[in-house]
């Protein structure tokens, strides 16, 4: 008899567990729902399209334009070599290949191998400056592609901008 009464203790509160978890994915659901239909009006355009989907959203326009922020994966770009040291806290990318991509806990000698890569391919345009506080480096490639690094010496994050030149 105690037997069958610990077994059914211990599937109730499996099922109760299991529960509070399919409850928080309902609230989690509801919640990206309610956030998505608020950015959708905010834009004034109802086929605006708004995807959330964990910390990345998604915003596709009618006119076939796209932007997503808030990821914290190296976006899809083709024009910069990937920075692979440090943690991204935030990704944001446009329709047209634009990125903005800002990392944190990067050492400076990371800053400066991406650097030392970056500058091989963006020799035109070229403008640098070092200061107390941050480093900056921007340039444009050959296609016309801009890039732009700011490495803030003090808290060790670093910013890249990319702008691809439209075909």
């Amino acid at each position: 008899m105690k037997k069958i009464l610990i077994m059914l203790l211990v599937i109730a509160l499996v099922f109760t567990l299991t529960g509070c978890g399919v409850k928080d994915n309902i609230e989690k659901k509801v919640g990206e729902k309610i956030t998505e239909t608020i950015i959708e009006k905010a834009v004034g355009d109802e086929n605006t399209k708004v995807d959330i989907d964990g910390e990345t959203i998604t915003i596709k326009g009618t006119d076939g334009g796209e932007v997503s922020l808030g990821g914290t994966k190296w976006p899809e770009v083709d024009y910069l070599p990937e920075f692979k040291a440090g943690d991204i806290i935030s990704a944001a990318k446009d329709g047209d290949g634009n990125v903005v991509i800002i990392l944190e806990k990067v050492e400076k000698k990371d800053y400066d191998n991406y650097l030392e890569t970056v500058q091989k391919d963006f020799t035109e345009d070229v403008a640098q400056m070092e200061t107390e506080e941050f480093t900056l480096f921007e340039g444009r490639n050959g296609k016309g592609n801009v890039v732009a690094l700011q490495y803030f010496h003090q808290d060790k994050t670093f910013t890249i901008i990319g702008k691809k030149e439209n075909q």
